[in-house]
């Protein structure tokens, strides 16, 4: 069992570990803020952030979502873009409003 934090859920799945997190973000969780584009990880149009707990605190790094199994996100936390910031726009946000 693959055990992680999505956006602000806990995810339990029995999914293949080897399938992309990519498509089991998009296709078992219906979030499709993320693209498959290149589906090699040069365009980053499915960058995640993954947290993990380090000796300095929970850091995280994008990653391309696309080229990264689901069974590397045991553990961790993943954040899409529908994580993030959902009350109100950023000044960059609204900027290109």
């Amino acid at each position: 069992m693959i055990e992680f934090y999505l956006n602000q859920h806990k995810v339990s799945t029995a999914a293949p570990p080897g399938s992309a997190l990519l498509d089991f973000i998009r296709r078992e969780q219906g979030l499709t803020g993320a693209k498959l584009v290149c589906k090699e990880g040069e365009c980053a149009a499915c960058a995640v952030l993954v947290g993990a707990l380090e000796e300095e605190g929970l850091q995280y790094r994008n990653m391309c979502s696309c080229i990264m199994p689901l069974a590397n996100a045991h553990g961790r936390h993943i954040v899409t873009i529908e994580g993030l910031n959902r009350e109100e726009l950023t000044p960059v946000q609204q900027a290109m409003v």
